[in-house]
């Protein structure tokens, strides 16, 4: 047997590194961060609780990990390209995040999770309030660009609109009627 390239010991790497943070995400979703050990990250992935310290210093570090795939997704709902108009931004945002809601629920729990538990969120402040200002700013545009009298105001409750359904997804599980808020936020926010 010949020995790895770089680029097979490389993606071993990673792929490890994905293992401690699939298996830390779903304890994290489902147990709660403050309750949830390296041990049991450890034993959920099959590795070792040595190998975590390997890819991670802290607990902290691996659900700041996870926190940064987060920042990714929510990039990718707000990706727009250049030729997008208002409307074609808002549908965007809207369809991508009804989809995030409807294919994630576990990431959903997690966030939920995450937003209740002080202790967790406290390291990631800087990171989340970077988010959550960035994304008020593109909202506020968006809501500006379609005509709404006061943009920021919309752009909030457009966001904590989201956030319930969100939270109804999460606690009410296939019971939330989805599809028909859906429709109803399309309706109401995107223009014809």
């Amino acid at each position: 047997m010949s020995p790895r390239t770089p680029e097979q010991n490389e993606e071993i790497r990673q792929q490890t590194r994905n293992q401690i943070i699939d298996a830390a995400f779903k304890l994290f979703a489902n147990e709660g961060y403050a309750k949830t050990s390296i041990a049991a990250v450890a034993k959920k992935a099959g590795i070792s609780k040595g190998l975590i310290y390997h890819y991670f210093d802290s607990k902290q570090d691996i659900l700041e990990a996870i926190f940064d795939q987060l920042i990714e997704l929510g990039e990718a709902v707000t990706n727009f390209p250049k030729e997008f108009t208002p409307v074609d931004k808002i549908r965007q945002t809207l369809e991508r995040t009804f989809e995030f809601i409807e294919t994630e629920s576990n990431t959903g729990r997690l966030m939920v999770s995450l937003a209740l538990q002080p202790e967790a969120f406290s390291s990631l402040k800087a990171k989340l309030d970077k988010v959550q200002e960035q994304q008020l700013d593109l909202y506020k545009e968006i809501m500006w660009d379609l005509g709404y009298e006061q943009p920021k105001l919309e752009a909030y409750q457009l966001g904590a609109i989201m956030d319930g359904i969100l939270l109804g997804c999460v606690t009410m599980g296939e019971h939330y009627p989805l599809k028909e808020m859906k429709q109803k936020i399309l309706e109401e926010y995107v223009p014809d």
